[in-house]
């Protein structure tokens, strides 16, 4: 817990700040002179320590599965079968491994251990391509509603080599 009270830039004329950090949340806000701005400290600092000073809980994000929701019923350029197979990916690849997830807690690490999962489970690079294809649609809608800064799909390279056949040719009596 702490309360502080200081100028951002130094010098005559330019305002005072309080910072405040609680709980591992931290705000500043201007106030003005030193004296108000010391004032206001030490009322916050008051409230701190009877717990009556709150900060604001950001409001709960939807989950992906709400949200992938959302992204299907807008209508897409492309073809009916693509609404579809985004469809069927979602619901036996993605929506059990992110469709509980809030939306904002999806992180990168998370994706990258979700596509070498599924390599290692068999499935084919252009299956995997094609199951990258509605989770990247979701987070740049996200990112559209400001629910998150940047989409964790992005620039994110899956280097998987094709899986090479081991020819067995029929022998001459074969």
């Amino acid at each position: 817990m702490g309360v502080r009270v200081r100028q951002k830039i130094k010098g005559k004329g330019n305002p005072w700040w309080v910072f405040i950090s609680h709980n591992g949340k931290r705000t500043s806000r201007k106030v003005g002179d030193k004296k108000a701005t010391e004032t206001v400290a030490s009322t916050i600092r008051a409230k701190l320590q009877l717990g009556e000073f709150g900060f604001e809980d950001k409001k709960p994000v939807s989950t992906y599965k709400e949200h992938a929701e959302m992204w299907l019923a807008f209508p897409h350029d492309g073809k009916e079968s693509t609404r579809e197979s985004y469809l069927n990916n979602l619901n036996k690849h993605i929506l059990p491994d992110f469709g509980k997830m809030p939306v904002n807690e999806i992180k990168r690490k998370d994706l990258k251990f979700f596509f070498d999962k599924k390599y290692t489970e068999g499935l084919n690079l252009n299956t995997i391509k094609l199951i990258r294809a509605p989770i990247n649609g979701i987070l740049t809608y996200a990112v559209e509603l400001e629910l998150i800064e940047s989409n964790p799909m992005r620039d994110l390279t899956l280097k998987y080599k094709k899986k090479m056949f081991e020819l067995d040719p029929l022998t001459e009596s074969e």
